[in-house]
C-alpha cells in the first residue's frame, strides 16, 4: 500500500512539471508575438511621426519664403516712403528759400494750383501743378513743345533744377503730300496743277488749283522735279524756267536750256525750298518763262509707268506759338 502510495505520488508530480513545462512554452510564444506586435506597431507610429515632420517642414519653407516675400515687399515701401520724405523736405525748403507761405489745407492748395497756368512753361510750374517726382516733362517753350528734366530736390534758384534736353516733334496737325502729273503744261504764268495724287495727308495740296495751303504756322520743306520738252531741231537757245510762288511772290525757280538740236529733245529741273509759313499762306509751281511758239513746254504723258513731274512737300515743324 506504502508502495502504491509512493508511485502515485510520483506520477501526480511528474504529471505537475510536466503541466508547467507546457505552461511555460506557451508563455514565452505569446510574449514573442506580443513583441511582434508592439515592434511592427512601433514602426508604424515612427512611419507617421517622419511624415508629419516630412509636411511640417514644408509648411515650414512655405512660411519662411511667406515672409521673405513680406520682408521684401515692406523694404521696398520703406525705400519709397523715405524717398516721398525726402522730396517733400526738399519742396519745404523750396518754397521756404522763395518765401512762400506754406500751408497743408487743401483749400489752399487748390488755389495755388488754379493760378497755375494750364500750359506749364517751366520745371516751378510743373511743380506748382503738383507733380513732386523729378523726372523728364514736356513744357511749352517760345514756338514749340521742349523736354527738360527736372530736379525737384533743388531749389528753383538752383541751376540744376532745369536742364533741358530738347524738342518734342509736336504737330496739331500732320501735312505732308506727293502728286504728280500726267499731262503736258503748256499755259505760263498760271499755276500748275496736278493729276494724281500719291500722298496728301491734312488734304492741305489741292490737285485742281495746284495750290498748297498752309493749315499751320511753321517750316515747310518742298521739292519739284520736272521735265521740260523742246520740239526740234532748233539752232537757237530755248529754254523753260519753272518758279515757286509763296502768296504769289516768287522764292524760287528751275530753268533748263538747251540749242542747236537735231530734233526734239528733254531736259530735266529741279528746285527745293524751306519756308517758315504762316496758316493760310499758299504755295504753288508756275511755268515763269518757255520759248514761245510751242517749242518749249513742261511734257508729262498719260502713261502709269510714266511719271516726270513730281511735287512734294511737308510741314517740318510747326510753331504753336499761337494756340497758347
Amino acid at each position: 500500500m506504502a508502495r502504491f502510495l509512493s508511485s502515485l505520488l510520483m506520477g501526480v508530480l511528474v504529471l505537475a512539471c510536466w503541466s508547467a513545462c507546457v505552461m511555460a512554452e506557451s508563455t514565452v510564444e505569446q510574449q514573442l508575438q506580443r513583441l511582434k506586435e508592439n515592434y511592427i506597431e512601433m514602426q508604424q507610429l515612427l512611419a507617421d511621426k517622419d511624415r508629419r515632420l516630412e509636411a511640417l517642414e514644408r509648411e515650414n519653407v512655405k512660411s519662411r519664403k511667406t515672409l521673405e516675400a513680406q520682408m521684401t515687399r515692406l523694404e521696398s515701401k520703406t525705400r519709397r516712403m523715405e524717398i516721398e520724405a525726402i522730396e517733400q523736405k526738399s519742396q519745404l525748403t523750396a518754397m521756404l528759400t522763395q518765401n512762400v507761405p506754406h500751408s497743408g489745407t487743401r483749400a489752399e492748395m487748390a488755389t495755388r494750383q488754379a493760378a497755375t497756368p494750364t500750359i506749364p512753361r517751366s520745371c516751378a510750374d510743373v511743380q506748382c501743378n503738383g507733380h513732386t517726382v523729378s523726372g523728364m516733362y514736356s513744357i511749352m517753350g517760345n514756338t514749340s513743345v521742349e523736354m527738360v528734366f527736372c530736379d525737384f530736390t533743388k531749389t528753383t534758384a538752383d541751376p540744376n533744377f532745369q536742364r533741358r534736353i530738347g524738342y518734342a516733334d509736336v504737330k496739331t496737325v500732320p501735312t505732308y503730300f506727293y502728286v504728280q502729273k500726267n499731262t503736258s503744261h503748256t499755259t505760263a504764268y498760271t499755276p500748275i496743277p496736278f493729276e494724281v495724287e500719291r500722298v496728301n495727308i491734312g488734304g492741305a495740296m489741292n490737285l485742281q488749283t495746284g495750290k498748297f495751303t498752309a493749315p499751320r504756322a511753321g517750316t515747310y520743306f518742298f521739292a519739284f522735279t520736272g521735265d521740260a520738252r523742246f520740239v526740234g531741231p532748233r539752232t537757237s537757245i530755248v529754254a523753260v524756267l519753272v518758279e515757286m510762288l509763296w502768296n504769289g511772290r516768287r522764292v524760287g525757280s528751275a530753268r533748263t536750256t538747251e540749242s542747236n538740236t537735231a530734233g526734239s529733245v528733254h531736259s530735266q529741273m529741279s528746285m527745293q525750298s524751306t519756308l517758315h509759313l504762316k496758316a493760310g499762306d499758299q504755295i504753288w509751281l508756275q511755268i515763269g518763262f518757255m520759248t514761245s511758239g510751242g517749242v518749249a513746254y513742261v511734257f508729262d504723258n498719260p502713261s502709269p509707268d510714266q511719271r516726270f513731274n513730281h511735287f512734294t512737300g511737308w510741314l517740318v515743324e510747326e510753331n504753336l506759338a499761337g494756340l497758347f
